[in-house]
């Protein structure tokens, strides 16, 4: 048995065609991330003794080569396909205490606060709210494209005094993961 968890992102790339389960359980996962609460699928397939074995040898030549670690990766992925959807997860992962004044004071003295999270967007929003990194006054740009032509207006949007909504003093973008691979 060969079991996957992950990002839905990555995860639904590496399912069967056709999960039934999979809309309704996106829609659980949206609704779950907008309350800052962290998203996961899990997928199963099962596989022979002989295709393990093959991945195994497979792998462990990977772990000898040159570029160890993209061939490593390679072989991974190439048995990390054609899963049944088995379940997801939605856990809560609560702030350390005075995280959320900490980033204030920082941003208050003048410092960027840059944040990288393999989070979903929206929980990325949900917690960069609880620790005051965004707020409401901000103008928020979010660019979720997988298309470069698109993406390219969102930030020129985003840059362009005259089509924020808002005469504020700071911006916030927000980047999902699969777009910031584009940019």
């Amino acid at each position: 048995m060969v079991i996957c968890k992950g990002a839905d992102s990555i995860i639904e790339k590496r399912l069967k065609p056709d999960q039934a389960a999979l809309a309704i359980t996106k829609h659980f996962l949206d609704d779950f991330a907008k309350t800052g609460l962290r998203t996961l699928l899990i997928a199963a397939k099962e596989i022979s003794a002989e295709e393990y074995e093959r991945f195994a040898d497979s792998y462990l030549k990977a772990q000898t080569s040159r570029n160890k670690e993209r061939d490593m990766n390679k072989v991974s992925e190439a048995l990390e396909v054609g899963f049944d959807l088995i379940g997801s997860t939605a856990i809560e992962d609560k702030l350390q205490e005075d995280v959320g004044q900490t980033i204030f004071d920082i941003r208050q003295a003048g410092i960027r606060v840059w944040v990288l999270t393999g989070d979903k967007v929206e929980t990325a929003m949900n917690i960069g709210h609880a620790c005051k990194l965004l707020d409401d006054e901000m103008n928020t740009f979010v660019l979720t494209s997988l298309n470069e032509g698109v993406i390219k207006e969102e930030i020129a949007k985003a840059i362009d005094p005259q089509t924020c909504s808002k005469a504020v003093r700071e911006n916030a973008v927000i980047v999902a993961g699969e777009t910031l691979s584009l940019i």
